[in-house]
């Protein structure tokens, strides 16, 4: 997780309702994690919203900068993405959750409080350069899709796959990132989790 960082404070986490059900989606696909938040609680992460205002969810991915922004990454990019690197965050607004586009990708679906997504917001804030201005690098790949900069640095050690687990944890989750480096060790460690609509 970011360097040093601790509890948020306490002003951060909005009083009231913090026992309120939201869903938040772990993203898998293939060799890659993310977040998929609800846009209505996004916090201090609401300017990442400015090109698309209307966007119900949005989800978040850290990863090596020069692999994740290659159109057509290679083996070389590949080679460097193993050794300590800067990293980056893809921000992608959408109007809906996104459905599966391939065998390898699903969202798999959870519940967690609204204090549980108020702390996951300030751990991507962390993660970013100049949180409250992030610093935006260059669109992504898909549309309305940004890249920002991003504190920390990717390594064999510390993957995409590191981040989203210790985001999870660090919300309070029963989730620890202890160990985790590929999609698959996320994807076992979230599947025994409950989406909000399994208890309805």
């Amino acid at each position: 997780m970011p360097a040093e960082m601790g509890a948020p404070p306490s002003s951060f986490v909005p009083s009231g309702a913090d026992s309120l059900p939201l869903e938040i989606g772990v993203l898998i696909a293939g060799w890659h994690t993310g977040i998929v938040l609800p846009a209505s609680e996004l916090g201090p992460l609401v300017p990442l919203l400015r090109n698309d205002p209307g966007a119900r969810y949005v989800s978040f991915g850290w990863g090596n900068r020069r692999f994740y922004m290659s159109s057509h990454p290679g083996p070389e990019d590949a080679i460097a993405a193993l050794f300590r690197s800067p990293s980056t965050v893809l921000v992608q607004p959408a109007a809906a959750p996104s459905g599966p586009t391939a065998s390898d990708i699903h969202i798999h679906w959870l519940c967690a409080d609204r204090g549980q997504v108020w702390r996951m917001d300030h751990y991507i804030e962390q993660s970013l350069v100049r949180p409250g201005h992030p610093v935006d690098i260059g669109p992504g790949p898909f549309p309305d899709s940004r890249f920002y900069a991003s504190t920390e640095h990717y390594s064999v050690v510390h993957t995409c796959n590191t981040w989203t687990a210790a985001a999870l944890e660090y919300a309070h989750l029963p989730i620890s990132a202890t160990g985790v480096l590929f999609s698959g060790q996320v994807d076992g460690r979230v599947s025994d989790l409950r989406a909000c609509r399994a208890a309805q």
